[in-house]
């Protein structure tokens, strides 16, 4: 029996440990008045709006498994995205707002996300906020990678 893991069922972990997340429920409530819309995937010919916003989107990504392999790889994506257009302005120093909150919220999903699975934790994250180009939204991205060391014939419990 050769052991697997669907990207999808991790991908409902994560969906449903976000929407019950509630650090980043009271986060969103408060800077933004509304819970954060959550995708899992997207419709790139009709893609979120600001309306949407605060938003999480779910990829699903790739995955490499296989009776050669001793650990097996799963690569998935989150990105996340806030609407925030406020500046202050300090001894000629401008500050976005967005920056911070953008990072804010990412972190708290890193944070609810690294704790789901102790048993298979998040490998490495590469991180990116993108603070210039589609201002007022400021939209992160996670990189993720899982590594689950196999062993033929059971189960992979994620």
């Amino acid at each position: 029996m050769i052991s697997t893991l669907k990207l999808s069922d991790i991908i409902s972990k994560w969906r449903d440990a976000l929407q019950a997340s509630q650090p980043i429920q009271n986060f969103c409530s408060s800077q933004y008045n509304k819970a954060p819309s959550i995708f899992v995937g997207i419709n790139g010919k009709n893609p979120p709006t600001e309306n949407d916003c605060p938003l999480i989107i779910l990829y699903p990504g790739s995955k490499s498994e296989g009776l050669e392999l001793q650990e097996y790889t799963y690569n998935l994506t989150v990105g996340w995205t806030i609407l925030q257009a406020a500046a202050t302005v300090t001894n000629n120093v401008t500050e976005f707002r967005g920056v911070a909150e953008c990072d804010t919220l990412g972190q708290l999903i890193y944070q609810e996300l690294a704790q789901l699975s102790p048993d298979n934790p998040i490998s490495v994250v590469n991180y990116n906020i993108e603070p210039v180009a589609y201002f007022p939204r400021f939209p992160g991205r996670m990189d993720i990678i899982i590594k689950i060391t196999s062993i033929n014939g059971y189960n992979i419990n994620f």
